[in-house]
Order: C-alpha cells, then structure tokens, then sequence
C-alpha cells in the first residue's frame, strides 16, 4: 500500500489483546495446556483461537503451573507489552500462592482473625488504548473476621531476584500511582511483598517456584525512595528504592502489632498518605 507522495507504507500485524495494528506486533509463542489455552482466548483474546498449535509434549503450562501431559506449544499475535505481562503471569500465581500459604501458617497462628482475602487475580484480561494507568486495584486486602473491615491491603510484587542480590528494588510508576490511588480513595495503608520466583526446567517448558519473600510498607518505601527513572528496553518510568527497605518475611507476623491496633494502621492514621516518589 502507498502513501500520499509515493511512499510505502507497511502494514503490521494486529495485537490479539489490543485488537489493534501496532509496530512491535509478532509471533509469540507458549506452552499451555489445553485449558489455559481456552482460557486465554475466551477472556483475553475475543475468542481468537491460536495460529498455530503444536504436538502435545509433558511438561510445565505457563499459566497453571501444573507439569502433565498433553501441554502443546501455542502461538497468537502479541505486541512487546503484551508478551511480557502473558509471559509473567504464571510467575505471579506462584508468588501469590507462597504468600497465602505464609499467611495461613504464620499470620493466622498469631492472629486468627485475620483474613487475606485476593482482590486482583493475575489474569489476563483485554487491553484497549483508552484503559488508564495507575488504575488497578491492589493484589489482596486484609479484613478483620470479627467486624468485616479491611485493615490494610497488600500489593505483591515478583521476580528471578532475591532482594539481597538486587542494587536496588525497582516498581513501576503505574504501580506506584495504584498503590497511593488505593491509600487516597479507601483510607487503608498498603504493605508490599516482594516474592523471588525461580524457574523449574523441563524443556522445551518451564515452571515456577517460590525460594524467598521479604516486605515493606508504604512509609519505608518512601524512606528509601531513590528516583525515577526510564527502563532502557522499555518506555516506561519506574522508581528506584534502596533494598534497605526490605525485610525478612519472617519478621512480618511481629511487626504487625501496634500500641492499640496494628502498627501500620495507628501510623497511617498519625500520618496519611506518604509521597512515595518524586518525578523530578
């Protein structure tokens, strides 16, 4: 196809989670069971089927994380955002299910009113050009059983690193806004988890498994703010914190309790909504 003035212009391939032609659009490829496949394609992709399917082979599904039979190599069109939050996903199931299983056998054991309750399951939904950023609500909330409040909430973050071998913790400016929106429009502080999750080889598949936790909140996050700045493979802010921030998960439990309520709670009544970072 031309131009006005001669000039050729090439057509790409539409994204199948966008719905729309984009420049950084290719084929990309996944080892999914049968399940997960349907899965995606009815809630992500408007039912579009995958160009492609493999032979069956045992190993690993990318997003369920179970190792069985009959995983099969599937491809569909995605741009470079859209493969990286499909390829993270089942990296972020594992992380969160470490985190319910440490809640359930450390948390409760001293406070057994305490329910974690998930309030954004990593899926993968449709994603349209008009869907604002900083928007998302935050990973779980934790509700009081006796009287039905939520206390505070917690977002969970994932990756190959343990905060021990990082120069320094890194999160999106998106995330960031998600985290303060959460604080501003419901009143609640916010705790962030940082899981590191491994990889579980079986070519041609690969799993995952969770090897450490540590956690912050909102108030030493911000303490240790370092700056914001651009991803240099993607063109994205983030904000950089120094590792200091973090604790070991198994600190957790004791930190939470404060004078007459929970620590973080009677600090964020004192105190708001801190300046988690600074765009200079």
């Amino acid at each position: 196809m031309k131009r006005p003035g001669g000039k050729v212009k090439h057509e790409y391939p539409v994204c199948v989670r966008h719905q729309k032609e984009r420049k950084d659009v290719r084929l990309r490829h996944y080892f999914l069971c049968d399940v997960c496949s349907q899965k995606w394609q009815t809630d992500a992709f408007d039912n579009a089927p995958p160009l492609y399917v493999g032979e069956p082979v045992s190993g690993y599904c990318l997003l369920c994380n179970r190792h069985q039979d009959g995983i099969r190599l599937r491809t569909w069109f995605l741009c470079d955002i859209c493969h990286r939050v499909a390829g993270a996903i089942g990296r972020s199931h594992v992380s969160e299910l470490a985190l319910v299983d440490f809640w359930h056998q450390n948390v409760r054991a001293v406070y057994p009113k305490l329910a974690l309750v998930q309030n954004d399951p990593p899926d993968l939904r449709p994603r349209r050009e008009t869907d604002r950023s900083g928007a998302a609500p935050v990973d779980f909330l934790v509700r009081d059983e006796d009287t039905g409040n939520v206390l505070f909430a917690i977002e969970n973050k994932t990756g190959r690193s343990s905060i021990r071998e990082m120069s320094q913790f890194q999160l999106d400016v998106s995330d960031c806004d998600c985290i303060l929106n959460e604080m501003r429009s419901h009143g609640r502080p916010v705790y962030v988890v940082h899981a590191q999750v491994v990889e579980l080889w079986h070519p041609p598949t690969v799993g995952f498994r969770a090897v450490g936790m540590w956690w912050t909140d909102v108030y030493r996050l911000a303490e240790h703010f370092v700056a914001v700045r651009m991803r240099r493979t993607e063109m994205r802010g983030a904000a950089y914190f120094s590792r200091k921030a973090f604790l070991p998960i198994e600190d957790f439990p004791a930190a939470l309790r404060g004078e007459r309520d929970f620590a973080l709670v009677e600090r964020f009544r004192r105190e708001g909504v801190p300046q988690l970072y600074r765009a200079d």
